[in-house]
Protein backbone atom coordinates (compact mmCIF):
# COMPACT_ATOMS: atom_id res chain seq x y z
CA UNK A 1 0.00 0.00 0.00
CA UNK A 2 1.33 3.50 -0.95
CA UNK A 3 2.07 5.42 2.05
CA UNK A 4 1.57 9.08 2.17
CA UNK A 5 4.99 10.68 1.27
CA UNK A 6 6.42 14.15 3.22
CA UNK A 7 9.10 15.86 1.11
CA UNK A 8 11.53 18.90 2.14
CA UNK A 9 12.18 20.51 -0.83
CA UNK A 10 15.12 22.47 0.83
CA UNK A 11 17.05 25.19 1.11
CA UNK A 12 20.26 23.77 1.04
CA UNK A 13 21.91 24.88 4.43
CA UNK A 14 18.83 26.35 6.22
CA UNK A 15 18.00 23.25 8.40
CA UNK A 16 16.57 20.72 5.99
CA UNK A 17 18.65 17.59 7.75
CA UNK A 18 17.74 18.82 11.28
CA UNK A 19 14.11 18.38 9.81
CA UNK A 20 14.76 14.70 8.04
CA UNK A 21 16.06 13.95 11.59
CA UNK A 22 13.20 15.19 13.67
CA UNK A 23 10.71 13.88 11.18
CA UNK A 24 12.57 10.12 11.52
CA UNK A 25 11.72 10.56 15.62
CA UNK A 26 8.14 9.85 15.14
CA UNK A 27 7.70 6.60 14.86
CA UNK A 28 4.96 6.54 12.04
CA UNK A 29 7.07 8.45 9.88
CA UNK A 30 10.21 6.29 8.10
CA UNK A 31 12.00 9.08 5.76
CA UNK A 32 14.67 7.63 3.55
CA UNK A 33 17.78 6.73 5.34
CA UNK A 34 19.66 8.22 2.01
CA UNK A 35 18.52 11.51 2.98
CA UNK A 36 19.04 13.65 -0.97
CA UNK A 37 17.65 11.13 -3.22
CA UNK A 38 18.07 13.42 -6.38
CA UNK A 39 15.77 11.52 -8.09
CA UNK A 40 13.59 14.28 -9.66
CA UNK A 41 16.53 16.58 -10.10
CA UNK A 42 18.14 13.92 -12.14
CA UNK A 43 15.34 12.94 -14.18
CA UNK A 44 14.64 16.21 -15.41
CA UNK A 45 18.15 17.08 -16.21
CA UNK A 46 19.28 19.56 -13.09
CA UNK A 47 21.71 17.62 -12.05
CA UNK A 48 24.09 14.95 -14.33
CA UNK A 49 23.37 11.48 -13.69
CA UNK A 50 26.77 10.77 -13.58
CA UNK A 51 27.63 12.75 -9.97
CA UNK A 52 24.38 10.95 -8.82
CA UNK A 53 26.00 7.36 -9.39
CA UNK A 54 29.49 8.44 -8.26
CA UNK A 55 28.15 9.33 -4.76
CA UNK A 56 25.94 6.36 -4.85
CA UNK A 57 29.36 4.26 -5.69
CA UNK A 58 31.31 6.08 -2.57
CA UNK A 59 28.53 5.57 0.02
CA UNK A 60 28.09 1.58 -1.23
CA UNK A 61 31.44 1.19 -1.21
CA UNK A 62 31.93 2.35 2.08
CA UNK A 63 29.58 0.15 3.49
CA UNK A 64 30.15 -2.35 1.97
CA UNK A 65 33.55 -1.71 3.17
CA UNK A 66 32.20 -1.11 6.79
CA UNK A 67 30.70 -4.81 6.84
CA UNK A 68 33.68 -6.48 5.62
CA UNK A 69 35.87 -4.45 8.75
CA UNK A 70 32.94 -4.63 11.71
CA UNK A 71 33.71 -6.38 14.55
CA UNK A 72 30.11 -6.17 15.42
CA UNK A 73 27.20 -6.26 12.67
CA UNK A 74 24.90 -4.74 15.28
CA UNK A 75 23.94 -1.77 12.87
CA UNK A 76 23.02 -4.30 9.96
CA UNK A 77 19.20 -3.45 10.53
CA UNK A 78 16.34 -2.81 7.99
CA UNK A 79 16.87 0.58 7.83
CA UNK A 80 20.67 -0.12 6.99
CA UNK A 81 19.28 -2.50 4.33
CA UNK A 82 17.46 0.25 3.20
CA UNK A 83 20.49 2.39 2.30
CA UNK A 84 22.66 -0.12 1.16
CA UNK A 85 19.81 -1.35 -1.57
CA UNK A 86 19.27 2.41 -2.57
CA UNK A 87 22.57 3.02 -3.29
CA UNK A 88 22.38 -0.36 -5.41
CA UNK A 89 19.98 0.59 -7.78
CA UNK A 90 20.71 4.05 -7.88
CA UNK A 91 24.14 2.92 -9.27
CA UNK A 92 23.11 -0.13 -11.69
CA UNK A 93 20.11 1.61 -12.72
CA UNK A 94 19.41 4.63 -14.79
CA UNK A 95 17.68 7.13 -13.06
CA UNK A 96 15.08 7.41 -16.05
CA UNK A 97 14.39 3.41 -15.22
CA UNK A 98 14.04 3.32 -11.75
CA UNK A 99 10.68 3.91 -10.64
CA UNK A 100 10.11 6.67 -7.59
CA UNK A 101 7.70 4.28 -5.53
CA UNK A 102 10.38 1.75 -5.88
CA UNK A 103 12.86 3.28 -3.65
CA UNK A 104 10.47 3.30 -0.87
CA UNK A 105 9.16 -0.62 -1.28
CA UNK A 106 11.01 -1.68 1.95
CA UNK A 107 8.09 0.39 4.47
CA UNK A 108 5.55 -0.06 1.61
CA UNK A 109 4.00 -2.70 4.14
CA UNK A 110 4.72 -1.52 7.34
CA UNK A 111 0.89 -1.20 8.59
CA UNK A 112 2.03 1.16 11.59
CA UNK A 113 4.24 3.89 8.88
CA UNK A 114 1.62 6.31 8.39
CA UNK A 115 4.61 8.99 5.99
CA UNK A 116 7.50 8.15 3.93
CA UNK A 117 9.52 10.33 2.31
CA UNK A 118 12.92 12.15 1.98
CA UNK A 119 14.14 15.69 1.40
CA UNK A 120 16.45 16.71 -1.85
CA UNK A 121 16.84 20.73 -1.07
CA UNK A 122 17.34 20.91 -5.33
CA UNK A 123 13.93 19.92 -5.64
CA UNK A 124 13.50 23.78 -5.20
CA UNK A 125 14.85 24.25 -8.48
CA UNK A 126 11.72 22.71 -10.32
CA UNK A 127 9.53 24.60 -12.18
CA UNK A 128 5.76 24.28 -12.26
CA UNK A 129 5.32 21.28 -15.13
CA UNK A 130 8.15 19.33 -13.00
CA UNK A 131 6.67 19.48 -9.94
CA UNK A 132 2.82 18.51 -11.61
CA UNK A 133 4.84 15.17 -12.64
CA UNK A 134 6.00 14.91 -9.42
CA UNK A 135 2.55 14.97 -7.91
CA UNK A 136 1.31 12.43 -10.53
CA UNK A 137 4.26 9.96 -9.19
CA UNK A 138 3.58 10.38 -5.22
CA UNK A 139 0.45 12.10 -4.77
CA UNK A 140 -0.96 14.61 -2.96
CA UNK A 141 2.44 14.71 -0.63
CA UNK A 142 2.64 17.35 2.47
CA UNK A 143 5.80 19.55 1.15
CA UNK A 144 8.21 21.02 3.26
CA UNK A 145 10.56 24.18 2.54
CA UNK A 146 13.07 25.23 5.62
CA UNK A 147 13.60 29.40 5.06
CA UNK A 148 16.98 31.55 6.11
CA UNK A 149 18.43 34.65 6.01
CA UNK A 150 19.51 34.60 2.13
CA UNK A 151 23.01 36.15 3.25
CA UNK A 152 23.73 33.43 6.48
CA UNK A 153 22.47 30.60 4.25
CA UNK A 154 24.73 31.98 1.28
CA UNK A 155 27.86 31.99 2.96
CA UNK A 156 27.27 28.59 5.14
CA UNK A 157 26.92 27.01 1.10
CA UNK A 158 30.16 29.03 0.42
CA UNK A 159 31.58 27.08 3.25
CA UNK A 160 30.19 24.04 2.37
CA UNK A 161 32.12 24.70 -0.95
CA UNK A 162 35.44 25.10 0.41
CA UNK A 163 35.30 22.34 2.33
CA UNK A 164 35.77 20.42 -1.34
CA UNK A 165 38.19 22.72 -2.36
CA UNK A 166 40.49 21.58 1.06
CA UNK A 167 43.32 19.92 -1.62
CA UNK A 168 43.08 22.72 -4.30
CA UNK A 169 43.81 26.27 -2.13
CA UNK A 170 45.69 28.08 0.32
CA UNK A 171 43.66 28.24 3.41
CA UNK A 172 43.61 31.97 4.52
CA UNK A 173 41.35 34.16 5.68
CA UNK A 174 42.46 36.51 2.70
CA UNK A 175 42.22 33.85 0.24
CA UNK A 176 38.84 32.51 1.03
CA UNK A 177 37.22 36.49 0.83
CA UNK A 178 39.24 36.85 -2.41
CA UNK A 179 37.56 33.65 -3.81
CA UNK A 180 34.02 34.52 -2.83
CA UNK A 181 34.37 38.39 -4.19
CA UNK A 182 35.32 36.87 -7.63
CA UNK A 183 32.16 34.74 -7.70
CA UNK A 184 30.15 37.61 -6.63
CA UNK A 185 31.86 39.96 -9.26
CA UNK A 186 31.72 37.36 -12.14
CA UNK A 187 28.07 36.50 -11.25
CA UNK A 188 29.42 32.92 -11.61
CA UNK A 189 26.76 29.90 -12.29
CA UNK A 190 27.65 29.18 -8.40
CA UNK A 191 26.36 32.21 -7.02
CA UNK A 192 22.83 32.17 -9.80
CA UNK A 193 22.32 28.93 -8.31
CA UNK A 194 22.43 29.90 -4.62
CA UNK A 195 20.06 32.89 -5.34
CA UNK A 196 17.61 29.94 -6.33
CA UNK A 197 17.90 28.34 -3.10
CA UNK A 198 16.78 31.59 -2.03
CA UNK A 199 13.70 32.41 -4.17
CA UNK A 200 11.12 30.84 -0.94
CA UNK A 201 8.12 32.55 -2.20
CA UNK A 202 8.18 31.78 -5.67
CA UNK A 203 8.86 28.10 -5.06
CA UNK A 204 5.93 28.16 -2.11
CA UNK A 205 3.71 29.59 -4.92
CA UNK A 206 4.53 26.83 -7.47
CA UNK A 207 4.19 24.02 -5.03
CA UNK A 208 1.15 25.56 -3.69
CA UNK A 209 -0.77 25.35 -7.25
CA UNK A 210 0.18 21.82 -7.34
CA UNK A 211 0.20 20.43 -3.72
CA UNK A 212 -2.40 21.14 -1.09
CA UNK A 213 -0.20 20.90 1.90
CA UNK A 214 2.80 22.78 1.60
CA UNK A 215 4.75 24.07 5.23
CA UNK A 216 7.73 26.93 5.08
CA UNK A 217 9.74 26.99 8.52
CA UNK A 218 11.91 29.43 9.82
CA UNK A 219 15.63 28.41 10.53
CA UNK A 220 15.55 31.10 13.07
CA UNK A 221 13.28 28.94 14.81
CA UNK A 222 15.29 26.08 15.38
CA UNK A 223 17.24 27.85 17.53
CA UNK A 224 15.50 30.20 19.01
CA UNK A 225 12.04 28.83 18.92
CA UNK A 226 11.50 25.39 18.63
CA UNK A 227 7.81 24.90 19.88
CA UNK A 228 6.56 26.20 17.23
CA UNK A 229 8.32 23.94 14.93
CA UNK A 230 7.21 21.10 17.06
CA UNK A 231 3.72 22.51 16.97
CA UNK A 232 3.50 23.59 13.36
CA UNK A 233 4.61 19.66 12.42
CA UNK A 234 1.88 18.50 14.67
CA UNK A 235 -0.65 20.23 12.99
CA UNK A 236 0.50 19.89 9.55
CA UNK A 237 0.57 16.48 10.12
CA UNK A 238 -1.18 15.50 12.32
CA UNK A 239 0.43 13.90 14.39
CA UNK A 240 2.39 14.62 18.24
CA UNK A 241 5.59 15.56 17.87
CA UNK A 242 5.95 16.02 21.70
CA UNK A 243 8.16 13.12 23.04
CA UNK A 244 11.43 13.81 24.67
CA UNK A 245 13.76 12.62 22.45
CA UNK A 246 12.50 14.69 19.47
CA UNK A 247 12.56 17.39 22.05
CA UNK A 248 16.21 16.97 22.91
CA UNK A 249 17.33 16.75 19.38
CA UNK A 250 17.31 20.79 19.07
CA UNK A 251 20.18 20.83 21.81
CA UNK A 252 22.76 18.83 18.97
CA UNK A 253 24.33 20.55 16.37
CA UNK A 254 23.60 18.29 12.84
CA UNK A 255 25.45 18.15 9.50
CA UNK A 256 27.29 21.11 11.25
CA UNK A 257 30.79 22.28 9.05
CA UNK A 258 33.95 22.08 10.47
CA UNK A 259 34.99 25.25 8.48
CA UNK A 260 34.60 27.85 10.28
CA UNK A 261 34.96 31.29 7.65
CA UNK A 262 33.78 34.11 8.13
CA UNK A 263 33.23 36.93 5.29
CA UNK A 264 35.26 40.03 5.54
CA UNK A 265 32.96 43.58 6.07
CA UNK A 266 33.44 43.93 2.04
CA UNK A 267 32.28 40.47 1.29
CA UNK A 268 29.25 40.72 3.44
CA UNK A 269 28.21 44.27 1.86
CA UNK A 270 28.24 42.60 -1.41
CA UNK A 271 26.15 40.09 -0.34
CA UNK A 272 23.74 41.98 1.28
CA UNK A 273 23.35 44.02 -1.66
CA UNK A 274 23.14 41.56 -3.84
CA UNK A 275 20.36 39.61 -1.95
CA UNK A 276 18.46 42.96 -0.82
CA UNK A 277 15.18 41.71 -2.10
CA UNK A 278 15.56 38.36 -1.49
CA UNK A 279 15.67 39.36 2.51
CA UNK A 280 13.21 41.45 2.17
CA UNK A 281 10.93 39.08 -0.13
CA UNK A 282 12.08 36.32 3.07
CA UNK A 283 10.62 38.79 5.72
CA UNK A 284 7.52 39.56 4.13
CA UNK A 285 6.88 36.11 4.19
CA UNK A 286 6.94 35.19 7.71
CA UNK A 287 3.62 37.90 8.20
CA UNK A 288 1.76 35.29 6.71
CA UNK A 289 0.38 32.00 8.03
CA UNK A 290 3.05 29.50 7.10
CA UNK A 291 0.54 26.57 5.84
CA UNK A 292 -0.97 26.44 2.82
Amino acid sequence: MQKNFILGIGSQRAGSTFITELLNQHPEIAIHPLKELHYFDTVFGLRNESVLKEFSQAQFDREINKVCNAKDLSFVNPKWQWYLKTNQQLLKTSVSKIKYLDLFANVTNIDNIKFTGECTPEYMLLNLSQIEVMKSIVGDAHIIIMCRNPVKRMISSFRLLLEGFKQNMSHTQESYDAFFLKLINNNDNWIVRQMNYNNYSKIIDYYSKVFDKVLYLSYDDLIDNPQNILDLLSQFVDLDFSSKNMISLFNKKINSLSLKYSPNALVRSKLENLLENQIEDLNSLFVKPLIH
